[in-house]
């Protein structure tokens, strides 16, 4: 007499089963019939994947936005040194100076794909011939209120022509 609730599966065994035996893994086992219909839900299951996605997406999304956050400070980041490197090769350069320096390092900060929403550029000409210029400024923000700072200081000594003497 077979159980209506439980489904009994055979091991598969070799095509010559009647002559040899069965195979001696394929053991007979039971296991618990289980139902693709709506009525063997355990109760209270139902609306679970809804309640699970109304709390983990929205913790994604603030880790998404997180990570594109830190991408745009750290291309902000590489802005601030590029402008303070190009300010600093202008303002030694032969002919250059401090204006130069501010003018170069400016319009890489204003350039296209510049993340950078606030900056102030300062070059210094250093007894001893030497230029420094400070870059500083602030990254893209994608979460109100959130200002990251950045900066970068390049110092170099000004080229100049000296003749013999």
């Amino acid at each position: 007499m077979v159980d209506v609730d439980r489904q009994i599966v055979a091991g598969v065994g070799c095509s010559d089963d009647r002559i040899a035996g069965p195979h001696p893994s394929a053991g007979v086992r039971t296991r618990p019939f289980r139902s693709t219909d709506e009525g063997s839900r355990v109760k209270g299951e139902s609306g679970s994947v809804i309640v699970e996605a109304v709390l983990v997406i929205p913790v994604i999304m603030v880790v998404l936005l997180a990570v594109v956050q830190f991408a745009l400070w750290a291309h902000a980041a590489q802005v601030v040194q590029l402008a303070a490197s190009e300010g600093d090769r202008v303002a030694r350069s032969m002919g250059g100076g401090s204006a130069a320096g501010v003018g170069q390092a400016q319009s890489v900060l204003r350039g296209p794909g510049s993340d950078v929403a606030t900056s102030v550029v300062v070059v210094d000409i250093m007894p001893g011939d030497t230029a420094r210029v400070s870059v500083t400024g602030r990254a893209t923000s994608v979460f109100p209120g959130l200002s990251l700072p950045v900066s970068a200081v390049q110092v170099g000594p000004i080229q100049e022509f000296r003749a013999s003497e």
